[in-house]
């Protein structure tokens, strides 16, 4: 089983300079399970490299 998760490009909540990303936990719990289930998985943002991590 394959599977892609794409996460967020924004850093940036809007014009009022906050930082924003994904939460940590939303992924993670997805993830470990998807691969305890033997899935291989994939992560993705839509401008591509490394999503932000929302502090």
């Amino acid at each position: 089983m394959n599977v892609l998760i794409v996460l967020t490009s924004h850093d940036e909540l809007g014009s009022t300079g906050r930082t924003t990303g994904f939460w940590l936990e939303e992924l993670a719990a997805p993830y470990y399970r998807l691969k305890d289930a033997g899935a291989t998985i994939t992560l993705a943002s839509p401008k591509g490299g490394r999503p932000p991590l929302d502090p």
